[in-house]
């Protein structure tokens, strides 16, 4: 045992309103979710801290709850990956299952929240990369001016430009909205362990609409769990500009562009990440030019015939 540890204040609020009751007395109180980050970090249970206040988020039902149209999912914050690709599977784009199957399996997924995946603050997961392909949108409830409030943001909102987490200490986000709409390309890469080597661990991920020579729609995320993410117009841009399928020349061209990207934005990437990040570059051009060529002598055939 530390010597002086105390033990933490626990408050188990059974709703939102309960929640918004106990934030304004303890603004400075630490989540509770799933757990698997808190009880990951060295040093941050047990605490010697003095007076720590937690608030459980488990017993609030609003954050559990998990909703779908045609159109657009909705999910609690509270929601498990578990319980995403369970009961969501046959609704939800392939590439997002990929993405919670790579977090390990039922234990380990069973007990990450979705909302706990985004709301980390030094240590990003490969979820909100492949959410903002999605056009994610989070609910976010903060304490202004001794009222809770509550607004919408796009997930990029809630982050700043190198994907870093930036909300107050006492937000919580309470949902996870994404559009439903399906791109013809999908795919989910990672190389390394985000658990437990997150310092030299990698992901892509990528969507869009092949169409002749074009990838229309294209949206791409890197994610370095140490850093945070980048996905935005630059990388986008790269691949929507490039008409498929590509030489050895044009291919090198555009992946050195999105490796430069991906060097400007976090300087400090290791040795072994960069080299990562080239080969899944390498590995989704590759698949694309397989794809373009597929699609191209398909029709080629129909026309013939």
């Amino acid at each position: 045992m530390l010597e002086g540890l105390r033990s933490p204040n626990i408050h188990t609020p059974q709703n939102l309103s309960e929640f918004s009751s106990i934030i304004q007395h303890y603004p400075t109180s630490s989540f509770w979710a799933g757990g698997t980050y808190i009880m990951s970090r060295k040093f941050s249970y047990p605490s010697n801290a003095t007076n720590e206040e937690i608030i459980y988020l488990g017993s609030i039902e609003e954050l559990r709850r998990f909703q779908r149209n045609d159109r657009v999912a909705e999910f609690g914050s509270m929601v498990s990956l578990y319980e995403l690709i369970t009961t969501g599977k046959t609704i939800l784009p392939k590439i997002l299952v990929d993405t919670i199957q790579s977090f390990g399996g039922n234990i380990a997924t069973g007990r990450i929240t979705i909302g706990g995946s985004l709301a980390t603050r030094d240590f990003r997961s490969s979820l909100p990369g492949t959410l903002n392909l999605f056009d994610a949108s989070c609910e976010v409830r903060y304490m202004k001016k001794k009222r809770m409030h509550s607004k919408w943001f796009s997930l990029m909102q809630i982050y700043d430009k190198s994907g870093r987490l930036n909300l107050p200490a006492n937000a919580l986000i309470s949902r996870i909205r994404i559009n439903l709409a399906e791109k013809s390309f999908q795919k989910f890469l990672v190389r390394g362990e985000f658990f437990p080597h997150s310092d030299n661990a990698v992901s892509l991920a990528v969507t869009g609409n092949l169409d002749q020579d074009n990838f229309n729609d294209a949206r791409l995320s890197l994610t370095y769990p140490d850093y945070g993410f980048i996905s935005n117009h630059d990388l986008d841009n790269t691949l929507s500009s490039a008409r498929f399928p590509l030489d050895q020349s044009e291919s090198r061209s555009v992946e050195e562009a999105i490796l430069e990207i991906a060097g400007a934005t976090f300087p400090h990437l290791s040795h072994l990440q960069k080299i990562r990040t080239r080969g899944l570059v390498r590995e989704m051009l590759n698949e694309l030019n397989i794809n373009a060529l597929t699609t191209t002598s398909i029709e080629d055939t129909s026309s013939n015939i």
